[in-house]
């Protein structure tokens, strides 16, 4: 397993690239944000595991946002955006759907958490 400082690194890296309202649609969608899942070894599972243990805020930004702070298992919430992205990237009508503004907010929420999750916590002493 990659250490917290890359996980970290490649969330806060996304987490900009979902943000920024510029942004061309390939840019997400292309193999790069795989290549990342892969090298820190999530796993693509179509959102299988998430779903079953966290029901729809698999694939819904609402959902999600009611559940997100339960969410500690950073494997899990890995595997989950890596699978979010592949869905765009392979099975999406329009992989530029990836743009719009609830699939942003899913991906900038769980994103969101898994900086939250890999980063220093500052209330150890």
């Amino acid at each position: 397993m990659p250490d917290m400082k890359q996980i970290h690194d490649f969330t806060v890296k996304w987490c900009d690239k979902f943000r920024d309202q510029n942004i061309n649609y390939i840019e997400l969608v292309d193999h790069w944000m795989a290549d990342d899942c892969v090298a820190l070894g999530f796993e693509m599972d179509c959102g299988h595991a998430f779903s079953e243990r966290y029901g729809q805020a698999a694939n819904n930004h609402e959902a999600l946002d009611s559940i997100i702070d339960d969410v500690t298992d950073i494997p899990l919430l890995g595997s989950a955006i890596y699978s979010q992205w592949r869905y765009f990237n392979h099975w999406a009508y329009d992989a530029a759907e990836i743009l719009a503004p609830q699939n942003r907010a899913w991906f900038i929420l769980a994103l969101g958490r898994l900086v939250l999750l890999s980063g220093e916590n500052l209330f150890i002493f």
